[in-house]
């Protein structure tokens, strides 16, 4: 089996690296968090002293980092995954970003003559998705090269769909996470007027789950908005960047997007006023305190 290099165990990586691990894949990791590095090499894996090391050594690697600074960081500069990895490595980043910023990434494997795959594949499911292996995963890039690591990306989620080229998985997910929290936002305002009407809240949820403004997001997150339950699974400030990025890349494309920019704004402010580290859904404390 092919030997994987994993970068950023974090609440998402790590458990989608263990999965890769009971799925039997070799594993290197390099880690500052010395609690996953243990719990890596408990499962069989190996932690490397540096990226460099893990590159050279691993013939599939996956980064899952913070944004796209990070990634640019890792990947483009001197020193870093391109110069290091060897050629006909695979690089599969499944973080969160512009589409642009993964066609970059190739690019620069281009322009510095190396044959490095890069594959484009974000992920969505959040934290309980990754811990069960049941994440859905978007993934851009040649279909040749999506069909022949298909059973990677099976060791971590149910749900694999091929997008087309390198960076339209995650235009994709980047929109997906717009409409989930514009939706989010929409269904904190209704809930909060339900409230002043003195609606029945159960009543009134049961009625819209199965009516026209019903949604995905309307369903799993409103009984989480009533039960005040905000266990961190995807963080406040995370779905605050993937709307900045929409914006940005709309932006881009001289696109007209006053909704979304409403959007970032609730975001925004309910991070300044400290959800930022909680929950996405930690938006309708927000909410109930600016009634």
């Amino acid at each position: 089996m092919k030997t994987i290099g994993f970068i950023g165990l974090g609440n998402m990586g790590l458990p989608m690296a263990l999965n890769l691990r009971k799925a039997g894949y070799p594993l290197l990791v390099c880690s500052g968090k010395p609690e996953s590095a243990q719990q890596i090499e408990a499962a069989g894996g190996k932690s490397v002293c540096c990226f460099a090391e893990l590159a050279k050594q691993a013939d599939v690697i996956i980064t899952i980092v913070p944004a796209d600074r990070e990634i640019l960081a890792l990947y483009t500069e001197d020193g870093g995954l391109i110069d290091a990895a060897r050629d006909g490595t695979v690089c599969i980043d499944m973080t969160s970003a512009k589409g642009s910023t993964k066609k970059a990434v190739a690019e620069c494997a281009k322009q510095k003559g190396k044959k490095i795959y890069v594959i484009d594949a974000p992920v969505s499911g959040g934290v309980a998705g990754a811990m069960a292996g049941t994440l859905t995963i978007m993934v851009g890039c040649e279909k040749s090269l999506f069909d022949e690591n298909l059973p990677v990306f099976q060791a971590m989620g149910r749900k694999i769909v091929h997008t087309g080229e390198t960076g339209s998985a995650s235009n994709i997910k980047m929109i997906n996470q717009m409409i989930n929290a514009g939706n989010s936002a929409v269904a904190c305002e209704a809930l909060c007027v339900a409230k002043k009407l003195g609606v029945d809240l159960n009543v009134m949820y049961d009625i819209i789950c199965e009516s026209s403004g019903g949604s995905f997001v309307f369903k799993n997150n409103v009984p989480r908005f009533i039960s005040a339950d905000h266990t961190p699974g995807f963080r406040l400030d995370l779905m605050k960047k993937d709307v900045g990025l929409f914006i940005e890349s709309s932006q881009q494309q001289n696109a007209f997007t006053p909704m979304s920019e409403f959007v970032y704004q609730v975001f925004k402010a309910a991070s300044n006023q400290g959800c930022g580290n909680e929950n996405a859904t930690s938006i309708f404390k927000w909410y109930e305190q600016n009634q």
